[in-house]
C-alpha cells in the first residue's frame, strides 16, 4: 500500500470513527506504528488532522484549511465501500436495494451490488471476492432461504469483513461469530392480516404460501394469531410449489385451495405472494363468489396487490426501511467495531386495507 493510499485510509477511519488509534489501526493493516505516526505527521502538516495522545482526530472547523478533508464522503472519495449481495434484483428486492442505495448516498458510502441467482456456490465466491477487493462491510441476503448449514457460517467466518444479514435470521449462527441481522418481522405481518380478518367477523382463515424464505415465518404468525383469536385451527394451510412454465400447476393449486377453504367453512384467506392472491381472486370470481362479501382475500408483499380487479388488502413488508437500516448497521459496525454487541433487528410490516376484505 503506497503512502497516499494509507493516508486516505487514515482519513476515512477518522471520518468514520471520530478518531484513529495508532496501535490498533497499524495492527489491523499489518503495519508498524511508526509508519502510521509518520503519515499522521504529514496529514497534520497539511491541516487535515489534529494529533492527540495515541492517535489523531479531525481538526476543529476553525483550524481546518480551506481545502481541508473536503471530498471525504463524496462519490469520488467515499468514506467506505459496502457490498450488497442479493439472490436476484427483481420483484422483492428492488426496494431493499433502493433503501440501501439512498442511505449510502446520504452517508457518503459507495455501494457495490452483486446477484447470486440463488446459487450458494456463487454466494461464497462473491463473499470472498468482495472481501479480497477490500470492501469495508457486506450486506448479505443468502441464496438459501434459511441458513441451516455450517458451510454458510464457515464462509462468513472465513472472511475478514463484517457481514450484516438482510431479510434473513442470524438464529443458529455460532456464538463465536459476531454477525448483525436486519429483517422484516414477517410473523407479525401474518398476525396483523389474521387480526384484520378476525375483527371483521371471520372465524376461519386459510393460508396459501409459495415456497420461499418468507413462508415459514408467515406460517408461524398465522398459527399464532389463529390460536390467540380461538379461530378454527382446521382451516387449510397450503404450500404452493414454484410454478412450472405452461403446465397450469398454479391454477390447479389455487382451485384446490379454494375448494378446501369452502369445504372447511373458511370464507377468508391470506396469500403469499401478491400474484397468488391475484390468481385466487380470479378463481373466486370464476366460481361466482363476490369478494369480499362471499370470500375475503389479503395478499402478502403488496407489490402489485392494488392493481387487481378488486384492489387487494395487503401486508407490506418494510423493504425500503430494511435496506436503509442494514446500511446504517454496517456503518455502526465500522464505527464501533467490536465495542458494541451484535444487533438482531426486526422491522414491522404494515397493513394497507383495500376492497378485498
Amino acid at each position: 500500500m503506497i503512502a497516499e493510499e494509507r493516508r486516505e485510509r487514515i482519513l476515512r477511519e477518522i471520518v468514520l470513527r471520530g478518531r484513529i488509534e495508532v496501535l490498533d489501526f497499524a495492527s489491523r493493516l499489518g503495519l508498524s506504528g511508526m509508519t502510521i505516526r509518520r503519515d499522521l505527521a504529514v496529514l497534520a502538516d497539511r491541516g487535515l488532522v489534529r494529533r492527540v495522545h495515541g492517535g489523531a482526530v479531525l481538526p476543529d472547523i476553525a483550524e481546518a484549511p480551506a481545502t481541508g478533508s473536503r471530498g471525504i464522503g463524496s462519490s469520488a472519495r467515499p468514506i467506505a465501500t459496502i457490498g450488497l449481495i442479493v439472490p436476484d434484483a427483481s420483484y422483492y428486492f428492488p426496494p431493499v436495494i433502493r433503501g440501501a442505495s439512498e442511505a449510502a448516498r446520504a452517508s457518503g458510502v459507495r455501494l457495490v451490488l452483486g446477484a447470486t441467482n440463488y446459487d450458494a456456490r456463487e454466494e461464497a465466491r462473491q463473499l470472498a471476492r468482495l472481501s479480497e477487493n477490500g470492501v469495508d462491510a457486506i450486506m448479505l441476503v443468502t441464496a438459501r432461504p434459511q441458513i441451516d448449514d455450517q458451510a454458510t457460517w464457515d464462509t462468513i467466518a472465513a472472511i475478514d469483513t463484517p457481514v450484516v444479514l438482510v431479510e434473513r435470521s442470524a438464529g443458529g449462527a455460532p456464538t463465536s461469530l459476531r454477525i448483525d441481522a436486519v429483517r422484516s418481522d414477517h410473523s407479525y405481518g401474518a398476525e396483523i392480516a389474521v387480526d384484520h380478518l378476525a375483527e371483521r367477523g371471520h372465524r376461519s382463515v386459510g393460508l396459501l404460501c409459495r415456497e420461499s424464505a418468507t413462508a415459514p415465518w408467515i406460517v408461524r404468525g398465522h398459527a399464532r394469531a389463529i390460536a390467540r383469536w380461538g379461530l378454527d385451527a382446521t382451516a387449510p394451510v397450503v404450500a404452493a410449489p414454484s410454478p412450472r412454465w405452461g403446465d397450469g400447476s398454479t391454477s390447479d393449486v389455487l382451485r384446490r385451495f379454494l375448494d378446501d377453504c369452502l369445504t372447511a367453512g373458511a370464507r377468508a384467506a391470506l396469500a403469499l405472494p401478491d400474484e397468488l392472491a391475484v390468481g385466487l381472486l380470479g378463481i373466486a370470481e370464476e366460481r361466482g363468489l363476490r369478494v369480499p362479501e362471499d370470500f375475503a382475500i389479503v395478499a402478502y408483499d403488496d407489490e402489485v396487490a392494488s392493481l387487481a380487479g378488486v384492489p387487494l388488502t395487503a401486508v407490506a413488508p418494510p423493504k425500503l426501511a430494511v435496506g436503509r437500516r442494514a446500511l446504517e448497521t454496517c456503518l455502526m459496525r465500522l464505527q464501533e467495531r467490536d465495542e458494541t454487541p451484535s444487533q438482531r433487528t426486526k422491522l414491522a410490516p404494515t397493513l394497507h386495507v383495500r376492497d378485498s376484505s
